[in-house]
């Protein structure tokens, strides 16, 4: 498991979760018995729990994205809570291989917006998690080595399932979202891919 990716998920964690639980906890002695010695006390108890917890929190979160990585080849590192991923597959990527990526695509359930330019390169939305967000991806081949370049953008706001009603907010994939997307599009590359094909590195 990678350290620096444990310490940026426990700060996460604690900063974003563990901060509000540690304000309820302290305030409700003060609200039932008013503000005393014994509840500063208490509080100051309370705390390394809180960071106890959130340090098993960041580590559950980890090993997710380290099952979920599992199959893929790709190594789980601190940037794999970056909202842009890219990855370059080495062989060459023939039109069978592509005619059977594309197939793949479009038989997962996890496609929208398929689409192909002139070139030969696929654009097309991927549902890395079970809920309609989506990351955008891009399948292209790369020029200066011949092999398969996938390109991963997740992190946009995107609107609800009501249609953009007034008032609500865009929702964001949760960090890692782009990384398990490609995790996914290698072993699916790797799966589509006929003889000689693209396989995962």
């Amino acid at each position: 498991m990678d350290r620096g990716l444990l310490l940026a998920r426990w700060r996460v964690t604690l900063t974003d979760d563990g901060l509000f639980v540690l304000m309820a906890l302290c305030l409700i002695p003060v609200w039932q018995d008013g503000v005393t010695w014994r509840n500063g006390a208490e509080s100051l108890l309370v705390a390394p729990g809180v960071v106890a917890l959130a340090l098993l929190a960041a580590v559950a979160q980890c090993a997710g994205l380290a099952r979920r990585a599992r199959g893929s080849g790709l190594p789980l590192t601190v940037h794999a809570d970056d909202d842009t991923q890219t990855l370059t597959l080495p062989p060459a990527w023939s039109s069978e291989d592509q005619d059977c990526f594309r197939a793949a695509l479009l038989a997962s359930g996890r496609t929208a917006g398929v689409e192909e330019s002139p070139v030969g390169e696929l654009r097309f939305q991927w549902r890395p998690l079970r809920s309609w967000r989506f990351v955008r991806a891009t399948v292209s081949r790369d020029e200066a080595t011949g092999g398969v370049r996938l390109d991963i953008r997740g992190g946009e706001e995107q609107k609800g399932r009501d249609r953009e009603q007034p008032g609500r907010h865009g929702f964001r994939l949760p960090p890692g979202s782009s990384f398990v997307a490609l995790c996914q599009l290698v072993r699916l590359a790797g799966a589509s891919a006929p003889r000689e094909g693209v396989r995962t590195p």
